[in-house]
């Protein structure tokens, strides 16, 4: 497989969205107006007020002899009614679900489908962070605050080409996909930006998206700001925040107050203290729940997507990212983070921060952390790249089939007096840690 499958693209042209009604009235004018085929893939696609009208355009389209393909996560979406999945199947829509049970799953342990991309004519994309579902689960936290960017211009046949890629790789049926075509687009859009996809699906060898984020920090010379909902970097990355504070970048944190997940909160507050006591500022955003993922740097890198600054980003999701060269686009993407900061953003202090945090409250916050922590190594472990000798993914498979075998064996003897579960639990975990060894020796190659 091509591990660099996307290149810079110029004179494209890029509109930044953030999620509520009038995201949802782009995204469903998409459909309606598709003429040829639309390509829907994202990890939630829940039947709500959003998602049931998302379907039912979907459908339309199917029966005007659109061609449609959709790809929806299959833990993300688990909610999904199968009436709805077979309403829409039975309309001539090409549906799947991402990564379900079957024998390869078992060494793609964890390996989920996270981006989400809508694509119609292969003319225009939305791509970002928010998924097929209304966010306004409460009247006061409405709409969550997310992002996305709608593409135009030669980026979009490259695109349009990975999505049936990933659609066709998941797929237990031979499909046949309608042509691009790629000279449609000319000269593209002359006063438009330079636009470079990235991906990181590491199971395929694919990490661009973690190291333009080390490249980039490693490189800034004035600001960085990061906004980002699942907050649990690697202790590299905080080290070359810290060092970037440290040579006089000025280096800002938004991150949630609220999440649909709040023992993450409490884990990524664990990791508060260290950056706080080293200048780099942290803000919350109190008014919705955070969803969004978006960075910038300087003043004329942007970039934004699905990628969340943790280790099921880092090497489990198949992620993907917009990166915008552009300082026209960075600077109004700057304009609306400073409002972001200033109307719905607390900022923490060090100082504050240590006594509004009782002796429970950071226990509590240790204790996310490890679990979090242990989770997510034993999750990497049990997920290896695709090799091209057969012998060492025999081993893998070995190791990951062995790991979970006796991690069975070890429950049933904590739970049943039958056998010992404990040295079922320590063979597991020496098993998984070797796959851990083997999976970074050869990320480090």
């Amino acid at each position: 497989m091509d591990h660099n499958f996307f290149q810079l693209s110029r004179n494209n042209d890029v509109r930044f969205l953030q999620d509520g009604p009038s995201y949802y009235d782009e995204y469903l004018t998409l459909i309606r107006e598709a003429k040829e085929s639309i390509h829907l893939q994202t990890y939630i696609f829940w039947m709500d007020e959003f998602g049931s009208v998302v379907q039912k355009e979907l459908i339309k389209a199917a029966e005007r002899n659109v061609e449609v393909f959709v790809l929806v996560d299959s833990v993300g979406s688990r909610l999904l009614p199968l009436e709805a999945e077979q309403e829409m199947i039975k309309a001539g829509v090409h549906f799947q679900r991402f990564n379900s049970l079957h024998f390869n799953w078992l060494y793609r342990w964890g390996r989920r489908l996270h981006h989400k991309v809508l694509i119609a004519d292969d003319q225009v994309a939305l791509v970002g962070g928010i998924n097929v579902a209304n966010t306004c689960t409460e009247p006061a936290h409405c709409p969550q605050l997310d992002f996305a960017v709608m593409l135009k211009g030669p980026v979009l046949p490259r695109l349009s080409q990975y999505c049936q890629m990933v659609y066709k790789s998941s797929s237990f049926q031979k499909i046949t996909f309608p042509k691009i075509n790629a000279s449609s687009y000319g000269h593209g859009y002359p006063e438009g930006s330079a636009v470079k996809i990235l991906i990181n699906d590491w199971v395929f060898r694919r990490w661009q998206i973690t190291k333009h984020y080390t490249k980039l920090t490693k490189k800034a010379k004035n600001e960085i700001t990061i906004i980002n909902s699942y907050f649990f970097p690697r202790k590299t990355f905080m080290k070359q925040l810290v060092d970037a504070r440290k040579r006089g970048v000025r280096v800002r944190l938004i991150l949630p107050k609220y999440s649909d997940w709040p023992s993450y909160i409490l884990a990524s507050e664990y990791l508060y203290g260290y950056f706080l006591k080293n200048d780099v500022e942290i803000y919350q955003w109190t008014k919705s729940i955070l969803h969004g993922k978006l960075a910038t740097i300087d003043d004329h890198w942007a970039t934004i997507g699905s990628f969340n600054l943790n280790y099921t980003s880092y090497q489990q999701n198949l992620e993907m990212n917009v990166n915008v060269y552009s300082e026209e686009f960075t600077a109004d993407l700057k304009t609306k983070i400073e409002d972001i900061i200033a109307n719905g953003c607390v900022k923490l202090d060090a100082e504050t921060f240590a006594v509004s945090s009782p002796l429970s409250l950071r226990l509590k916050r240790l204790f996310y952390y490890l679990i979090l922590a242990l989770v997510a190594n034993f999750s990497i472990g049990l997920i290896y790249q695709e090799d091209n000798n057969k012998e060492n993914r025999f081993y893998n498979l070995l190791r990951i089939v062995g790991a979970l075998f006796f991690l069975t064996l070890g429950f049933i003897g904590a739970i049943l007096p039958v056998v010992p579960g404990f040295p079922f639990f320590i063979i597991a975990f020496l098993l998984v840690y070797k796959q851990i060894l083997m999976n970074n020796k050869r990320e480090a190659m």
